[in-house]
């Protein structure tokens, strides 16, 4: 088996070390990450800057590694590209979680959902916390990973899994829980400042608001000490509200709107 490891935090990132130690385990492993923190580059692609690869060796001597000054999705794309075929994606360890509404903003999430675009068969994981205790987490990771080999990936479809930084052992169950995106908004904040030339710019800094509801959801699954596993799909049609959109669209005057060609030269002079 192949394996493509990719991160949001950079080749440099500890859990990207333990990723592709574990990833090792199982096959060949190539690991085509960022050469610098690209966290919440959501599904961003680099189109107007040059991309600059260099090779890398990490703990694992066995190990290929590259760095490539893109986001995670453009590492994504090249190692499909440049590398050949492979047989599964990992992207991670995140350092922080990405629960609820996080995957849309996650770069982590999103090397994840680019792969299985590609046909790939792939996984996201996130350690919550604080703390960010990376080695506690391998053996949890080892048998997760383990099991995710033999299952079947539908088209487009790839696991998020966040790790609770104490996770719940219990003998009698398994220390994971497959969920639903939760809900998981934040308080926007934006702090004024001004730097050595005097010019004022503005630093996000925004504040979880959960709303932990359900017990199958990823919020609650995490507060509650187990690892959450969250099959993703990327198919953004909203086919329940499809019949009814038709139908209030043909029902309005829409013959009376004047968009057409001949409107739009009249007005914008073109």
């Amino acid at each position: 088996m192949r394996i493509l490891v990719t991160n949001d935090d950079g080749i440099q990132a500890e859990g990207i070390q333990i990723l592709a130690e574990l990833a090792a385990e199982l096959g060949e492993v190539v690991v085509v990450a960022p050469d610098s923190q690209r966290s919440a580059a959501s599904h961003s692609i680099t189109i107007r800057n040059r991309l600059y690869l260099q090779e890398h060796h990490l703990h694992h001597s066995q190990i290929t590694a590259f760095s490539l000054s893109g986001t995670p999705v453009d590492c994504v794309k090249w190692a499909v590209t440049e590398m050949g075929s492979f047989q599964l994606a990992l992207s991670g360890i995140n350092e922080g979680a990405n629960l609820a509404t996080d995957v849309l903003y996650s770069g982590t999430v999103a090397a994840a959902g680019e792969a299985a675009l590609q046909g790939i068969p792939s996984v996201a994981l996130s350690l919550c916390g604080p703390p960010f205790t990376f080695s506690s987490v391998v053996d949890p990771v080892r048998k997760l990973l383990k099991q995710v080999v033999h299952l079947t990936f539908p088209s487009d479809t790839f696991l998020n899994v966040n790790i609770p930084p104490h996770i719940l052992l219990d003998n009698d169950a398994p220390a994971w829980q497959v969920t639903e995106l939760g809900a998981r908004t934040f308080r926007d904040q934006f702090f004024k400042k001004t730097d050595e030339q005097g010019r004022v710019y503005y630093r996000y800094a925004g504040e979880a608001v959960e709303e932990p509801e359900g017990e199958r959801k990823d919020v609650l699954t995490v507060q509650n000490g187990l690892i959450s596993v969250t099959p993703l799909r990327y198919r953004f049609s909203e086919l329940s509200w499809m019949h009814d959109l038709i139908q209030q669209l043909e029902e309005s005057d829409i013959t009376e709107l004047p968009f057409n060609r001949k409107e739009v030269r009249k007005t914008y002079g073109k």
